[in-house]
């Protein structure tokens, strides 16, 4: 494979022919959940564009366009702006629209043994989140619980319906984020995090480390930049890597008590 099919530009039009996403999709997508990270990263203006024959997006998204120098607002230039607005969100439209594809993206699917030759599954209590949750929860059926934590709505409804049919015992669902998880302290013996949409904000390590006696963040997703080393360090984790599904060895984090 050309290495120019790994560039995350590349990777994010795989994924708009994959989900054939459209701008219309942004009204699947709940606005607190939708990465507003790329609204404030010189997007404005492709959203002032855009939205020009989209009020119905608009009033769903509920943003509010400040003026700002933008083109003419011609057919072409809108539905460009749309198609680059389509390209930058592709994970959030996707996961919105079709979770069996976002699900089956490659690098949802790590080296699940790094953590089966640390932890006996019987014994231990999962909490899961990020990319890869729905993938490893099933790696967890055997265990002594699985907690997904799930914000997206489409998400978790979808690795609900999954439980049931792959038959995950002791499983619970959490309608939550990592910065307010609804667990007692120390409920869980290992929480794994996948790369998140968000960057880690330090009031979710201080959850984690209420919530798991042990952390291991993945970052599997090629589309992120690599997670701030000097929090995690100082927070006690260790750097390791871990084999991922279609892209190769990636780094993850220890945190272990």
């Amino acid at each position: 494979m050309a290495a120019d099919r790994h560039s995350p530009i590349a990777i994010r039009q795989w994924l708009v022919r994959l989900g054939h996403l459209c701008f219309d999709d942004f009204l699947l997508v709940a606005p607190e959940t939708l990465d507003v990270g790329h609204w404030t990263s010189g997007l404005a203006s492709d959203w002032a564009l855009a939205l020009n024959n989209a009020p119905h997006i608009q009033r769903h998204l509920r943003f509010q366009i400040a003026d700002c120098r933008s083109l003419e607002p011609t057919i072409d230039n809108i539905r460009a702006a749309q198609a680059r607005l389509v390209n930058a969100f592709a994970l959030d439209l996707l996961k919105a629209k079709a979770p069996p594809l976002f699900e089956a993206l490659p690098w949802m699917d790590w080296d699940f043994s790094i953590v089966a030759k640390r932890f006996k599954l019987w014994q231990t209590r999962f909490l899961l989140t990020g990319d890869g949750a729905t993938v490893t929860t099933c790696c967890c059926r055997k265990s002594a619980g699985v907690y997904v934590l799930e914000p997206c709505e489409a998400i978790a409804v979808y690795i609900e319906r999954k439980a049931v049919l792959e038959k995950i015992r002791r499983f619970k669902l959490l309608r939550a984020d990592l910065e307010h998880i609804p667990l007692p302290d120390r409920s869980t013996d290992l929480a794994v995090i996948g790369s998140l949409f968000e960057e880690l904000a330090p009031a979710a390590l201080t959850e984690l480390g209420r919530v798991a006696a042990n952390v291991l963040f993945i970052e599997n997703n090629p589309l992120f930049p690599p997670l701030r080393e000097a929090p995690l360090i100082d927070a006690g984790f260790r750097l390791d890597s871990v084999a991922v599904s279609g892209v190769g060895q990636r780094p993850c984090w220890w945190l272990t008590s």
